[in-house]
Order: structure tokens, then sequence, then C-alpha cells
């Protein structure tokens, strides 16, 4: 009997265990609950996020030092020197040495010391070929531009460096943060026994310590390392503080820069004789220049300029003497695409004064191309419209590009440039578009073989020859004109790796040309070619009527002037691009 009862008291024991258990579990979760709907007052919430924030900014810029000073000397790039791929990588040696390999170094000292660059050359002197051929006269004109314009040549690769530096700043900025947060965290996440020894005391006294010893380690002097052998022939040149460690460098590098020192002053003197003779012919044919009616917007246009240094500045004077209200250039702009061409973008961003210019780079630029462009305040095509002074414009890049001084080409995207045709096609027709501007004729042809092409103006180069105007009728009586414009360089094709084209005068007739676009319709009514010949000759063709307004229907012409009134700006001023792949 003893048995049972005592199961059933233990039985109801336990069950009393579990109502007061579950009246805890309820009391306990009330509570919390309770004091979630209450919880700190908003002031307190205020102020603990304000605390946190500023802590979080007081440690952001003390790691601000570190991480800079991490980022600039890490920071590595690839490019070209001349036309030997190199690579550049910053530090802190206060000079800038360039490796040449199993021939030597040359060093020079560094305009921004203590931060200093090495280059490390490829494909220099690993065989007696190459060794041989290094300073030839087709080697030393691609170093031309080096000779040339260094500040530029150093510019465009302290950009690219620059961006770098930034991308491994912020890298490190973040791990510093995180670290500091693990500081904060030190109670919940490091040993009792570390969070005990660790002070903050402490911590400072290792900041100041690190601190010191990172600046100490940059600022202090170093000592020359190894052989410095000056190279006479530099003195009195760009490059007087050249030196290298390699008896045969120095050979090598004196006559080198004899070289290129005639081969500039060569250069020169045919580049400005050139500049000369076509401004004198220019000033002869003022009546003959291209000149807009009261209703008309004379758009300049070219196409495959290749950095020619004569070319780009006589654009420059045509454009301030005929005052286009637009520039377009259907792409080409560089030889190589490489970021030592940055002078050449930067002269050829001052053509158009104040007025808008944009471009469709072309397989002979890059991405280093399109970013210098864009730094420089010039409108770089990337697949959407733009407004520029009333005209819509519709492009692209190329989408593939030629591999620096070769004549082979790599593709950006998975896109032929007859699907970039048909991707520009599908936007222009939902959308209005003035002007589609591309850079090969296999993306122009299916652009104007398109029945009624949706735009009034199309442009491309890439052939270094004229074709056209072509003239597409519309059935409504409206036209569409198609223009593959020459070589505004004067540049042979098929283009070879050299240098020799951007500082020379045009080999061949270089070409600008002026299009004409009527305000009330968007039409474009005739075109105007300018003509530099290689002997220094200009020939300014007549106007070329490519429609006659007079003879357009009168709802055509209700039409479009209906269309030429477009909505406001910003809903006009970029279209996104299609979903193609890029």
């Amino acid at each position: 009997m003893n048995g049972p009862v005592s199961s059933a008291g233990r039985s109801r024991s336990r069950q009393r265990r579990e109502v007061v258990g579950a009246g805890a579990r309820r009391s306990t979760l009330g509570v919390l609950v309770a004091r979630a709907a209450v919880g700190p007052p908003r002031r307190l919430v205020t102020q603990r996020a304000l605390h946190a924030l500023l802590r979080t900014v007081i440690a952001a810029a003390l790691a601000v030092p570190f991480a800079m000073a991490w980022g600039v000397g890490h920071a590595r790039i690839e490019d070209y020197l001349g036309p030997h791929r190199a690579r550049f990588a910053a530090d802190y040696n206060g000079e800038i040495k360039v490796d040449l390999g199993p021939i030597g170094n040359a060093y020079l000292p560094s305009p921004v010391e203590p931060i200093g660059l090495t280059i490390t050359v490829g494909g220099v002197g690993q065989t007696s070929e190459s060794l041989a051929s290094f300073f030839s006269e087709s080697t030393l004109a691609a170093y031309a531009g080096l000779y040339e314009e260094p500040n530029e040549v150093i510019s465009g690769v302290v950009e690219r460096l620059e961006v770098d530096a930034l991308k491994r700043s912020l890298r490190a900025e973040a791990v510093l943060l995180i670290l500091f947060a693990s500081w904060l965290l030190r109670r919940q996440l490091w040993a009792p026994w570390l969070v005990g020894h660790i002070s903050r005391r402490r911590v400072a006294g290792v900041y100041v310590a690190i601190t010191a010893v990172i600046l100490g380690s940059i600022l202090a002097p170093r000592p020359v390392q190894g052989v410095r052998i000056p190279v006479d022939v530099a003195y009195g040149t760009r490059f007087a503080k050249l030196s290298v460690d390699s008896l045969l460098l120095s050979d090598l590098l004196d006559r080198g820069i004899q070289g290129i020192r005639l081969l500039s002053q060569r250069q020169q003197s045919a580049v400005q004789s050139y500049i000369d003779d076509a401004t004198a012919s220019l000033a002869t044919q003022f009546s003959r220049l291209p000149q807009a009616a009261h209703s008309e917007t004379m758009i300049m246009g070219f196409s495959d300029l290749h950095c020619n240094q004569a070319m780009t500045e006589l654009i420059t004077r045509l454009a301030r003497v005929t005052s286009p209200r637009l520039v377009l250039s259907s792409g080409d702009d560089t030889v190589n695409g490489t970021a030592v061409e940055r002078g050449c973008i930067r002269r050829e961003s001052k053509i158009n004064g104040n007025v808008p210019f944009v471009v469709a780079t072309g397989n002979h630029d890059s991405d280093v191309t399109e970013s210098q462009m864009r730094s420089d305040k010039m409108v770089v095509l990337d697949g959407a419209i733009i407004k520029a002074d009333a005209v819509d414009i519709l492009g692209d890049d190329d989408p593939e590009h030629n591999v620096p001084f070769s004549v082979d080409r790599t593709r950006d995207r998975p896109e032929s440039e007859e699907q970039m045709a048909e991707r520009l096609i599908n936007i222009a027709r939902s959308r209005h578009v003035d002007v589609i501007l591309v850079h090969q004729p296999a993306c122009s042809v299916v652009i104007m073989k398109t029945p009624d092409p949706p735009v009034r103006l199309v442009l491309w180069g890439h052939m270094h020859v004229q074709d056209g105007p072509m003239v597409v009728r519309h059935d409504d009586g409206s036209w569409t004109v198609g223009m593959q414009e020459g070589t505004a360089g004067g540049v042979r094709q098929p283009l070879f790796t050299s240098f020799s084209t951007p500082f020379s005068p045009p080999l061949i007739r270089a070409d600008v040309y002026f299009y004409f676009r009527d305000d009330a319709t968007g039409l474009i009514t005739g075109v105007q070619p300018v003509h530099f010949l290689p002997n220094g000759r200009v020939v300014i063709d007549s106007r070329i009527a490519t429609g006659d307004l007079a003879a357009l229907p009168e709802e055509t012409r209700a039409k479009l002037g209906a269309g030429s009134r477009s909505p406001p700006a910003e809903s006009l001023s970029e279209t996104p691009a299609s979903a193609a792949p890029r």
C-alpha cells in the first residue's frame, strides 16, 4: 500500500513543480516583453548611438595613416612602357627604378620623395637579337612619347596607381576597423587573462610606437645601394640625373638617348612645319569655312585621330574658328589605349572648348582610355542615350579591342558588332534618338540596312577612308544620313605597332566633317568635309546636300517638329543600357 501512495505523491509533487516552473517561465517572459515594450528612453538610445558613431569616427581617423601607408606602399598596376609590357610598383625607396632585366637597372630621383616607383620592364635583353634591337629606330620611335612628354606619361601611370592605392587603403581601413570592433567587444570575445593584460594605456602606447616606427622607416634617408654610373649624354635633357648600375646599359643609353633626341628634333620640326603650312592654307579660305545657318545646329565629327599631335592642334584651331555646337568622335582616339598616352587625351579634350564632346571608343582604345577621357570631361558612350546641346545621342564602345602593340584583338564582352547594332536599334525604336555613334562598319551596316532606321544620323570610322554621305529615304519623306569618316590623324591602315604616328605629320589625308542639323525637324540637311593633305594643303569641300526640306510633306514636318520638342531634360539625359552582356 505504501508503494502506490508514494508513487501518487511523487506524481502530484512533480505536477506542482511543473506548474510552478511554467508560471516562472511565464513570469520571466512577461518581464522581458514588458521591458521590451517600454525600452530605454529615446534620449538614452540617441546618446548611445552618437557615442558609438563618435568612437567609430575616431577609430577610422586613427587608422587612416596606417591604411594610407599600406595602400601607397603596395600599389601595383601593369601597363606598357614604350612597346614593352611593364609592371609598376610603388614603394618608399625615394627614387624611380627601371628594371631592365639582364642588362641592368636605371635610376632617377623621385619627384615625390620618399614615395618611389619600381618599373619592371618585360622582354628586354633576353636574347642577343632583342638586345641588339632594343635601341633600333623603330624601338626609339616607340619611346618618343616618354622623351617628349615624360610628365604626361608618368601622370597616366600615377592616376592608375592612385586608384589602386585607394582600393588597397580602403581594404586596410576595413581590416583595422574590424580590429577596433574586436577591441570594443574584447570582454565577450577574448580570454579573461588577455583582457586583464591589455589596457587602454598600453594600447595607446603601442599605437604611438607603431606610428613612430612606420613614419621613421618611410622618412629615414636610404643609402645608395650598389654602383651608380651617371649617364653623361643625359645632361641638359629631361633626364639629367639619370644613372645606371651597368656599363652595358650605360653604353646602350648613351646611344639610345642620342637617337631619341635626334628623332624627336626631326619629328617636332616636321610637326611644327606642317601645322604652320596647314594654318596658312586655312587662312586663305576663311570664306569657305563651314558655317551654320540661323535655323541650324552645326556638329563637328571625326574618327581615328590616333593621338596625332599635329592634327589635334589643327582640329582645335578649326573648332575655334567654326564654333560647332557639338563635337563627336567615332573612336580610336589613341594608338594602344595605354596609361602612358595620357597626354594625347589631355590635348584632345581641349578641342571642343566649352561645348560637349561625345565619344564612342574604338578597338584601339581601352577602359584606361575611357577613364582618362571622363576625367577630362569628355562624355563616353556606354549604351545609354545622352542629351548634348538638345541632341539625343546613342552609342557604345567597341566590343573588341587590340592588344597593345599588336594587330591581335580580344573581346571585352560576349557581343558581336551585329548584336550591338540590334541592341542599339531596339533602344532607338523605343526612344527618340538623333545620332547613333559607333566605331566599326560591321555595326553601322546593320543599322543603315534596317528598314526606316530610327535615327537621323549614323557615324562610324575604323577603315581610315571616307565613304559617304549615304542617305536612306523613309516612306514619310524624311531621311537618315550615314557617314563612314576617314582618319582624322592621317594614319595609314592597318595601324601597326608604332608610336611615330602621334609625333609626325599626317601620312595620308586627314579628314574632319561638319554636319548641319535643321533645328525644326532634327534632319541632317548637309555635310561639309575638310581635308588636310600630307603636303600641308587644306581642301574645304563644298557643302553636300543630303535632303530638301522644301520637299518634306507637311504632315511629316509637323510630326518631326513635335518629336523635336523633347520631354524634360532629366527624362532624356540618360536611358539605361539594355540587358546585353558587357
